[in-house]
């Protein structure tokens, strides 16, 4: 799936399930971690976990702030927020 926000010409987040990648025999030696950048940090880390999702805490890296979640499948993304 690829997913594009309006002010892209091209897509800016793909998504594919693991059994994709394994039948597309896809060499993904080193996890891949999937970034999402967005404004409202700490309110998107709040509405998640009121949804019953299991997030990390806010944390520091270069010049951004982020948070970490796991899809259904185990793999990490992290939610940014560039300061």
């Amino acid at each position: 799936m690829a997913l594009r926000f309006p002010q892209d010409n091209e897509p800016t987040i793909l998504l594919s399930a693991q059994a994709e990648v394994v039948q597309a025999k896809f060499d993904r030696s080193s996890p891949v971690v999937s970034k999402i950048f967005c404004d409202k940090l700490k309110k998107d880390q709040e509405q998640l976990s009121n949804g019953g999702i299991i997030v990390g805490p806010i944390q520091e890296g270069g010049d951004m702030q982020f948070f970490e979640v796991r899809d259904i499948e185990g793999n990490l993304i992290q939610l940014c927020k560039e300061t």
